[in-house]
């Protein structure tokens, strides 16, 4: 049994890292928590990398695990291994990319990274639904990893929050919420192209956008004169996001193909389930197709026409929205942190 922990990972908004903090807080674990900035380059994530083993060697104490987010702080948990100072290393991939860096030296370096800390991670724990050979796993194997290595990786979904959310009848009933980071990929554009359409057929529409990034202002442009949307910027309060969106009827997650969310299994779908939204989303991560199958919202393929009916379909009809709303609300059950985390770190044990 472990008691003392670190972990070790790149920022940008919360995610599994801080979660899995508090969850280890709450079971009385001894936990170092060790975050550096997601943006930068080689120098400064080679920085960060001797700054977690000076964090480590300045606690002065053997740590029973270490759980390192992406492969660049697997491997330096690798070799903390090796210096014992940590007892078992987590590998946690939170994406995977075909194509992480458009130089190629890099992109190699990256690849190998990855393979070195899946050989020599005591446990991989993949960003995927729960399946026996995910899209992570399956894109390894492409690029020549064994099959061998299927028996140390296990998925380990995003977990919903326990929040509070607004009762049906005291919701914005013609909302649309998006929350996340705005970037390329994303379909946030696809989502503001097919809005005056969806205006048209639901008078009284609005959509309101959470978040910031290396497109806002491409997109404020393209939204330039559409009075019924909203762009928020970025909350760090999660709190905030959480009383905002659950005011909203619907979320939309309109990812494009060839995305990392096309490996992993995004956190904006289970901030939309802890809120409480029905959403329609594309079929490009796994989720996706749990989400249609419970009927907590409609997965479509990346076209704007196939938007615009599930948007208007989902606002027109009330009965129809609260029925999805009841669905997603026991799926968020599902997906609890507690239940993500004690089932993956079982799998250590065992």
């Amino acid at each position: 049994m472990f008691r003392s922990v670190v972990i070790a990972t790149h920022v940008f908004s919360p995610g599994t890292s801080q979660a899995l903090r508090d969850y280890l807080l709450r079971e009385g674990k001894d936990v170092l928590f060790i975050g550096h900035p997601l943006f930068g380059n080689v120098f400064t994530w080679t920085l960060g990398a001797f700054d977690t083993i000076g964090q480590v060697v300045k606690a002065n104490k053997k740590f029973d695990l270490y759980v390192g987010s992406n492969n660049l702080n697997a491997f330096v948990g690798i070799i903390l291994r090796k210096i014992r100072l940590v007892k078992k290393v987590i590998f946690f991939t939170p994406d995977y990319s075909r194509q992480r860096f458009k130089n190629k030296l890099l992109n190699n370096f990256y690849r190998w990274l990855d393979y070195y800390c899946l050989k020599n991670a005591d446990l991989v724990w993949n960003s995927s639904t729960v399946m026996p050979v995910d899209p992570i796993m399956q894109e390894r194997e492409k690029r020549g990893v064994p099959p061998k290595y299927r028996s140390k990786q296990i998925q380990v979904s995003d977990g919903t929050d326990t929040v509070e959310r607004t009762p049906f009848d005291k919701i914005n009933r013609y909302e649309i919420g998006f929350v996340g980071h705005l970037r390329k990929g994303m379909g946030v554009e696809l989502l503001i192209d097919a809005f005056p359409q969806i205006t048209k057929q639901v008078p009284g529409v609005r959509l309101v956008i959470i978040g910031s990034g290396p497109i806002e202002e491409k997109l404020r442009l393209q939204a330039r004169g559409l009075n019924n949307i909203e762009f928020t910027g970025f909350i760090g309060d999660l709190s905030q996001v959480y009383k905002r969106l659950s005011r909203c009827a619907i979320g939309i997650a309109p990812y494009e193909k060839n995305t990392i969310s096309q490996y992993s299994d995004p956190g904006k779908v289970k901030v939309y389930l802890s809120a409480g939204l029905p959403m329609v989303i594309t079929k490009v991560p796994q989720v996706a197709f749990e989400i249609d199958r419970e009927k907590c919202g409609i997965a479509i393929d990346y076209d704007r026409d196939e938007l615009i009916e599930a948007v208007v379909r989902l606002l027109k009809d009330e009965t129809l929205l609260k029925e999805y709303r009841n669905n997603t609300v026991r799926l968020a059950e599902k997906y609890s942190w507690d239940k993500i985390f004690e089932r993956a770190l079982s799998k250590l044990e065992e």
